[in-house]
């Protein structure tokens, strides 16, 4: 067998072998493969990046501790720049902010950062790094849009469901276009990355870019919070700014990898500078409560962990924990803590003022404002409320008040003061002489002292579905009490089943459209109305008010007027939670405040429970359906109303109190078709409960129709303040028994809708674009208005559509 002869291998060819195919090799290291998708390749010339570095466990949480302090030192900014401005100092604030956001910064990171070596894992090393770059730049350009667009829509309409249907559609709009300006923002990184710019320049951009925005978008909101301690609303959104920023914060530095010596270093260092620094956040605490009380005053999401913390230590339930800033002196007594009611005499010192916290400087101002468990003293050493506010000292308790009495007009008489030289109602001085004598002189006597006026608010609370109208079920047990020494008026109509149209009189004195407001749906009130808190206000009263409701806010007016105006609804929101109980703990507090001063007191409490959505509460149940959750609410709202009567009761003051009682207007079960209220001028709809309770007078119904109206006049007839420009017509010469003749025709309007009562008959219009719909009911035989008189009782109907036309007509 022949064989060939291995010849030489051919030479290489002039172009460099691309041509050529190497021999295939049996043995070495086998040739270099092409890259995976996603993978870098190093180009020609340059060593390959090196591997990721393994460290053990103790370095990473080193690492993260150190990373964490940034993190948790930038967001602490803000709430050190809110702690300065509430009277603490910026370096405590700063330490303390950073001290409760750093474990839970730190945990954020070290699960990010084992994510991320995870994500890196499968898209190779700087996919990870591009991934969390977008997104926390996306988060820092999309987050102000929103916001900007929630204030927007917060200044264009308070209508939930409208405002929340246009952000969810213009929000959609608004991340998509912060996604495509990411984009952007990522390439143009890119690009600067791959003509050198060092990783840290890069790093420090997207952290500003991120940032910043916020910062610019939230001063101002982080100003306002600061300046409003009291709007729990206000601590609400600057902890979502806060968080806002700790979110971004943590999302870009997560991606960062430090060098092997810094981490060497972080790995050693980091645990015990991050335990540090909570030790001494601790120790500062500690020693000085009342930096705990600024930070929590000045709001944020520091303030609210650390109020948490606080909260946690509380054993025994009083509102007011021991530590991280809490004032108890005595956890296992629920009756001592800072800021309680002191007895005097009794050896026991409930307020912790003597000695619970000695050395401590006193509270700073506004921590005062914003602190828990009630309405804590102005400064540490327990001064008490009156010396502390600047008022007088308390006079000692005399006698009540003279009984109340018929209105006597005797215009030579001269008129009565007070001892602080106001001039006392008329209904409240004077009596009646019996027919057919002459009234004896009056022996010499001290100024009557004129009465505290409470004024409480029951939000959608319908007159039939009350015990005390005589509803069938016991809904309202303690309203009927407060009737048994009152006088209730059968037939109080509201001015609106609208919200807006039924609450404006109680403040302004006027009928909606007849009040200084702008033009929005649910309107600010505008500091051209002469509010009836003012008016009481000039004539010596102090002045309180407590709003369960979002739209009855400082923001929008109502607070016109008033010394003190509280709100519950940041606390809890009044269409899905209970907020009555926090509504009348703050009016206790309020009146147990006020309780020692010498001046009168007026107090308006808003109970917005029994509107819709219905709750259920405990011990309460009436059935099942919408009627029986209806019923449940009422019955929960008469409770908290027992609770404020029976703290005045127990008062100082209980004897010089009158109480007025009354539903705002209210609610549709399905008897004409509509549920709930804002349309419909049915009975059902503006037919509420009226109590009034003044002070020595004789209990009495009155059967004849009245309005809501005639609220504004009554209070400041009984507080002898000045009423000129009031609509309505004050009740209180009924409330007294001096007057049981009845009054001319009630009115009420919605926007579609407008009814005028006149004794037994009622017409109610119904406006549309042709032609209006007339309906005449005569509720003495027709009490569920089922059967239109209109066609019958022609001469009535015209009658009546006069009245309502004069009434309407712009002159009125």
């Amino acid at each position: 067998m022949i064989t060939a002869e291995p010849g030489p291998p051919p030479p290489p060819s002039a172009a460099g072998s691309h041509d050529s195919v190497p021999p295939r090799s049996t043995s070495g290291p086998p040739a270099r493969q092409s890259a995976p998708p996603g993978r870098s390749v190093s180009p020609p010339g340059r060593s390959a990046p090196p591997p990721p570095r393994r460290s053990a466990w103790t370095t990473r949480l080193g690492e993260a501790c150190v990373l964490g302090l940034g993190v948790a030192s930038l967001s602490a900014v803000p709430t050190a720049l809110r702690t300065a401005r509430a009277g603490a100092s910026f370096l405590d604030g700063l330490l303390v902010g950073t001290a409760v956001l750093l474990p839970l910064v730190t945990l954020a990171l070290i699960l990010s950062r084992a994510a991320g070596r995870g994500f890196r894992g499968i898209v190779g090393a700087g996919g990870e790094r591009l991934a969390v770059l977008r997104v926390a730049l996306w988060i820092g350009v999309a987050f102000p849009v929103l916001a900007a667009l929630a204030a927007l829509l917060k200044a264009a309409t308070h209508h939930r469901g409208l405002a929340g249907a246009t952000f969810g559609v213009l929000g959609l709009a608004g991340v998509a276009a912060a996604a495509l300006v990411t984009q952007r923002l990522v390439a143009l990184g890119d690009r600067l990355a791959a003509r050198g710019v060092k990783p840290w320049l890069l790093a420090v951009a997207g952290t500003a870019i991120g940032v910043v925005p916020l910062v610019a978008a939230f001063a101002p909101l982080a100003a306002h919070a600061a300046n409003t301690t009291g709007d729990a609303g206000a601590a609400v959104r600057a902890a979502i700014v806060d968080g806002a920023i700790a979110l971004v914060a943590t999302a870009l530095v997560s991606s960062v990898d430090l060098s092997a010596a810094v981490g060497r270093i972080a790995g050693v260092a980091g645990v015990p500078l991050a335990a540090l620094v909570l030790m001494t956040a601790t120790a500062r605490i500690e020693s000085f409560p009342p930096l705990g009380q600024a930070v929590r005053a000045g709001g944020g999401l520091a303030a609210t962990l650390f109020s948490a913390l606080e909260q946690w230590t509380d054993r025994d339930g009083d509102g007011m924990g021991s530590h991280f800033g809490g004032l108890d002196c005595d956890e296992g007594d629920p009756t001592r803590y800072h800021g309680a009611r002191e007895t005097p005499g009794d050896g026991i010192d409930q307020d912790c003022s003597d000695g619970a916290h000695e050395g401590a400087a006193p509270l700073p101002a506004r921590a005062v404002a914003g602190s828990p468990a009630g309405a804590l003293t102005t400064a540490a050493a327990g001064a008490p409320p009156a010396a502390a506010s600047g008022a007088p000292p308390a006079a000692p308790a005399g006698a009540p008040p003279a009984a109340l009495s018929a209105r006597v007009r005797a215009a030579s008489a001269p008129a009565a003061r007070d001892e602080g030289g106001a001039v006392i109602p008329a209904v409240l001085t004077k009596t009646i002489s019996p027919a057919g004598t002459t009234p004896a002189s009056p022996a010499p006597a001290a100024a009557p002292t004129r009465p505290d006026v409470l004024l409480i608010t029951l939000d959608t609370v319908r007159a039939d579905h009350t015990s005390a109208y005589g509803y069938g079920r016991d809904t309202s047990p303690r309203l009927a009490e407060l009737a048994a020494r009152g006088v209730l008026f059968e037939r109080a109509y509201a001015a609106s089943s609208e919200t807006q149209r039924a609450i404006s009189p109680l403040v302004t004195g006027r009928r909606l459209n007849r009040a200084a407001r702008d033009r929005r749906e649910w309107p600010t009130l505008l500091p051209e109305n002469d509010t009836l808190a003012e008016r009481m206000k000039r004539a010596g009263y102090l002045t309180a008010a407590v709003s369960s409701f979002t739209w009855i806010s400082q923001e929008r007016g109502f607070d016109q007027g008033f010394d003190r105006f509280e709100t519950v609804y940041g606390d809890a929101h009044p269409e899905r939670e209970a907020t009555g109980h926090l509504a009348v703990k703050k009016a206790i507090e309020l009146l147990e405040g006020y309780a020692q001063r010498t001046q009168p007191i007026f107090l308006w409490l808003h109970l917005f429970d029994a509107h819709e959505r219905y709750l259920a509460h405990p011990g309460i149940r009436f059935g099942a359906g919408r009627t029986a959750a209806y019923d449940g609410e009422i019955a929960y709202v008469d409770q908290q109303l027992g609770a404020l009567l029976d703290a005045v009761a127990r008062g100082p003051r209980a004897g010089r109190t009158a109480v007025i009682v009354h539903g705002s207007q209210g609610e549709g079960l399905g008897e004409h078709g509509p549920v709930g209220h804002g349309v419909e001028l049915y009975e059902e709809a503006i037919r509420v409960p009226l109590v009034i309770a003044l002070p020595g007078a004789a209990p009495g119904r009155y059967p004849h129709p009245v309005s809501t109206v005639d609220i504004a006049p009554t209070v400041l007839d009984v507080g002898g303040a000045e009423a000129t420009a009031v609509e309505g017509a004050s009740l209180a010469a009924i409330a007294t028994g001096a007057e049981r003749a009845p009054r001319g025709p009630v009115f009420a309007r919605t926007a579609r809708r407008s009814a005028v009562v006149d004794g037994q008959l009622k017409l109610l219009v119904i406006e549309r674009k042709k032609r209006d719909r007339l309906l005449l009911f005569d509720l003495g035989s027709d009490p569920r208005e089922t059967r239109d008189l209109s066609g019958e009782r022609l001469d009535d109907l015209g009658r009546l559509r006069q009245k309502l036309s004069a009434f309407e007509s712009p002159s009125q």
